[in-house]
């Protein structure tokens, strides 16, 4: 039994190429082109995910970060989160599955505008790379 259990696992080679998926409580799948592409990740504020639904209906949404936003960010964090950083990918796509579990559907034209951040997104930013928050995370 024990070795059939073992035979099944994913090979750990093909685990570090599996693009990052995020699934909302409402069935959405939230899936990073570039990452099943194998391409540099955007460096605009403007990133392009592919969404699935929970009938497998897949659409392209564009998600736009407002550049008041990233000057802000990068004013806060002294530099730290840049427009180019990974910190925008990750609320981009935090505000992306908010829209689709709050609405249950895809944002009107497949686009969506981050306008305003959240407390969350607040302190995420302050918090983003800073390994003395992360104990033992980055030895």
């Amino acid at each position: 039994m024990r070795q059939q259990s073992e035979r099944n696992r994913p090979d750990p080679r093909e685990e570090e190429t599996r693009p990052i998926e995020l699934v909302t409580e409402n069935g959405f799948s939230i899936l990073r082109p570039w990452e099943i592409d194998g391409a540099a990740p955007p460096q605009t504020t403007t990133y392009i995910f592919l969404v699935r639904d929970s009938q497998s209906r897949e659409r392209e949404i564009a998600v736009e970060i407002a550049n008041e936003l990233v000057l802000s960010i990068e004013l806060r964090t002294n530099g730290r989160v840049l427009s180019a950083s990974t910190f925008w990918t990750c609320c981009a796509e935090r505000h992306l599955a908010t829209c689709l579990w709050e609405t249950d559907d895809y944002p009107p034209g497949d686009r969506l505008c981050v306008n305003r951040l959240n407390p969350e997104d607040v302190m995420m930013a302050i918090r983003w790379g800073k390994a003395e928050n992360f104990p033992g995370m980055w030895a």
